[in-house]
């Protein structure tokens, strides 16, 4: 089993469930990703040719997505939030000709529909309809604009397709997936992740959660970001449960959601775990985990939750040239699950230390990069020759650019980006490390900590934090606290005090980008 066209079983179990809305069976998806296909048939694009997706989370997405890799496409899912000027980039990158936007996209003429048109790209409206999900095509907007109107060129109407149209023409090692990188060390990369990679990976997944046709997914993080594809609904998908989508993610609704849908489990960054600390779950719910991934958990942060919860909070690691997860902390029936590590190796997948100089693999206890190989990890970014050679070692493994160390047990713990540790007149420091013990003070909410160059010792540690409202804490309060918790020359020169942090459209906090807004100048 390894194309999309045979992961799924077409039954009436359901599949697909909208917040105050419908709930899809798997044969009514894949009516609905039938029916899609035949978008395609007479369409511009055929082959391994690349289908932009700009659409929320939702039916439309899910559907969607299903359709463009079961007829042998490479879906390329984009933040539908981005500038006319990222639009630009990611369509030029993705060398696109169709581009998929919800309903009233193309009227309002916002961003992505300028791209377009700079880009004579396709752009397909895609709307769910009760019984289907229909789709109505703009040619490109070039030639809507010479004919002076704004009318479909044409509009699917028919029946829900078959459900056998879902029989496709993609292999094993074809593309399935284009990602690019986040680009927080330079231009984001395109990382194609084939057929292959995505099923080892959900298999991964379902096999390390022990995922039953019984467990439903509450899908909070985006799925235009490889966590919430991957990681919450695919996944699902794969072991024939059931995936709620809400639009986004709100605290307000999130526990009315998760129970009257009967949800299980939920995966996110630590962000969206800190915000729900501060929400009251309802007396009763079926969950049995909580994921967490895409960033480190504070172990605090952790504790906090399970003695909230009640369950245990599962910290995994995962990267998009991973096709998501490769290690994680197992569930009670596997093993201990430790607090400030990202667990054990998992599934199909293999991950070692590799030592700074050469291929050499390290053993448990020593700290070097860590670096993985499997059926789960791209084969290379796309038209990269140049990074690939840098990411790939002599033995095939690919470098992940994080730091990390084994325990004796096999845990993994990642003390950071090897670009973004802290070096000190020689000391290295790990931000990780000082950002977990920051957050470990009863008034810090978020924290984050950062190297600043300096003209004596090379760079010095400063940081920013958040204080949690109707908190009070001064700058030497708090440098005073750290002293007493790490070396003195790991404790911030300087602390910002401010009301917000910048994040990424999927929570995470932004290291770099938070150093170059908060740096002072560097001391002579």
């Amino acid at each position: 089993m390894h194309t999309f066209n045979t992961a799924f079983k077409l039954n009436a179990a359901p599949a697909v469930i909208l917040p105050g809305g419908p709930t899809v069976s798997y044969a009514q998806l894949a009516a609905m990703v039938a029916h899609l296909q035949t978008m395609f048939a007479a369409g511009p694009i055929a082959g391994q040719s690349s289908v932009a997706m700009a659409l929320p989370n939702g039916l439309e997405f899910t559907a969607a997505f299903l359709a463009v890799v079961a007829n042998g496409m490479i879906a390329s899912p984009l933040n539908p939030a981005y500038t006319k000027a990222e639009f630009d980039f990611y369509l030029q990158d993705l060398n696109t000709r169709v581009i998929l936007v919800p309903q009233g996209t193309f009227a309002a003429n916002g961003p992505i529909v300028q791209a377009a048109k700079d880009h004579g790209a396709y752009v397909v409206e895609v709307a769910y309809r009760g019984d289907r999900v229909e789709y109505v095509v703009f040619g490109k907007a070039g030639e809507v604009a010479r004919s002076g109107g704004a009318a479909p060129l044409s509009v699917a109407t028919r029946p829900a397709a078959s459900v056998a149209q879902l029989a496709g023409t993609s292999r094993p090692d074809d593309i399935a997936l284009i990602l690019h990188t986040s680009g927080t060390t330079g231009r984001p990369k395109a990382v194609p992740l084939t057929h292959r990679n995505l099923l080892q990976s959900m298999d991964n997944i379902a096999q390390t959660y022990s995922l039953t046709p019984r467990d439903r997914s509450y899908v909070v993080m985006p799925l235009f970001h490889v966590h919430g594809l991957i990681g919450a609904l695919l996944s699902t998908l794969y072991t024939n449960g059931a995936a709620i989508i809400p639009p986004k993610f709100s605290a307000k609704a999130f526990w009315g959601d998760f129970a009257a849908g009967d949800a299980t489990w939920y995966s996110a960054v630590p962000t969206i775990h800190t915000i729900l600390l501060n929400t009251p779950p309802p007396a009763k719910t079926k969950i049995r985990f909580i994921r967490s991934c895409s960033a480190a958990l504070a172990p605090v942060t952790l504790a906090r939750l399970e003695e909230k919860f009640g369950v245990p909070v599962l910290e995994a690691y995962a990267m998009t040239e991973a096709a998501h997860q490769m290690c994680l902390n197992p569930l009670a029936a596997q093993g201990p699950h430790k607090a400030g590590t990202v667990g054990l190796a998992q599934g199909a997948i293999e991950v070692v230390i590799l030592s700074a100089e050469g291929d050499q693999v390290l053993g448990r206890g020593e700290v070097g990069e860590i670096a993985i190989r499997g059926e789960n990890v791209t084969r290379g970014y796309l038209n990269n020759p140049a990074a690939n050679a840098e990411a790939f070692s002599q033995q095939g493994y690919f470098r992940t650019g994080d730091q990390g160390k084994f325990d004796s047990e096999g845990y993994l713990t990642i003390t950071g980006r090897i670009k973004e540790l802290i070096n000190r007149g020689g000391e290295k420091i790990s931000p990780i490390e000082l950002d977990g013990l920051m957050l470990a003070h009863p008034a810090v909410g978020e924290a984050v900590s950062f190297g600043v160059e300096d003209a004596k010792y090379g760079q010095v540690v400063q940081a920013a934090v958040v204080l949690k409202k109707g908190a009070s804490l001064s700058e030497k309060e708090f440098q005073a606290y750290l002293r007493k918790k790490v070396a003195a020359f790991k404790v911030p020169e300087r602390i910002y005090f401010v009301e917000a942090l910048p994040k990424t459209a999927t929570g995470k906090i932004q290291r770099r980008i938070i150093a170059q807004a908060f740096v002072a100048k560097p001391k002579l």
